[in-house]
């Protein structure tokens, strides 16, 4: 019962971190409108220039 425990965990862990991973990626059309004052790490990734 403890090994089910942990691979539930561990798959849901992975879900979690994937949908945040999904949530910073820009989706087609991204707007960088720079004029809004944002600080850059606070803009879209694809606006970054990584």
């Amino acid at each position: 019962m403890k090994k089910f425990t942990g691979i539930c965990f561990v798959i849901l862990t992975s879900f979690a971190l994937v949908g945040c991973l999904a949530s910073t990626a820009s989706p087609v059309g991204v707007n960088c409108d720079y004029s809004q004052g944002k600080p850059l790490w606070e803009m879209p990734l694809d606006c970054q220039g990584r």
